[in-house]
């Protein structure tokens, strides 16, 4: 297994501890971790490339391709997060502050929201001042995008490049924008 991959399963296993979770029949609760399942971004090319792809609603019920996101920036965060999560408007105040330094210099974030209620979820997204592209399926824990790779805790970032590959994931705060200027400034050079 490369590195990379010990790293991202290591990031998960973090990420668990500190998140909201679904349990298992699919309700939305903010809870400790009972135990230390990992989570994983399926693999849906070969064993050594991870790529992302899907298709969902926007906030005006338009489908969008994620894939055809990508390609508009150097590199793109997929933030996986809910309205009713504690641990996600906690962390978005971060994202935002990210966003407004580094969206001119080739990041772009799609959110993808766990939530059911569609009222709910687009007030938060105006409340928080989240100016990126959101999706959901107004499915809760069974979101489309979250069943297909794995996604059991939330705030959850999963970060690829202009082609959907995953380079990283599970990053929050200081961390995540950290990893994207030196992302963004390694592209320069």
């Amino acid at each position: 297994m490369k590195i990379s991959r010990y790293i991202f399963f290591a990031t998960i296993i973090i990420m668990f501890l500190t998140a909201c979770h679904s349990r298992k029949n699919g309700t939305p609760q903010e809870h400790e971790a009972q135990n230390s399942n990992q989570q994983e971004v399926k693999n849906t090319q070969d064993e050594n490339s991870l790529q992302i792809s899907f298709t969902m609603n926007d906030i005006e019920g338009k489908t969008i391709s994620v894939k055809d996101e990508f390609t508009k920036h150097t590199i793109t965060i997929i933030d996986f997060w809910a309205s009713w999560c504690g641990p996600c408007r906690q962390e978005m105040p971060n994202l935002v502050k990210t966003y407004k330094k580094y969206k001119d210099k080739g990041l772009g974030i799609i959110g993808v929201s766990l939530d059911e209620d569609e009222e709910q979820w687009k007030n938060a997204i105006k409340e928080m001042d989240m100016s990126w592209l959101q999706l959901s399926d107004l499915q809760g824990w069974n979101n489309s995008a979250a069943q297909m790779y794995g996604i059991q805790s939330i705030p959850f970032t999963i970060i690829v490049d202009k082609n959907g590959s995953v380079i990283n994931a599970g990053l929050r705060g200081s961390d995540l924008e950290s990893f994207i200027q030196n992302y963004i400034n390694g592209q320069k050079k």
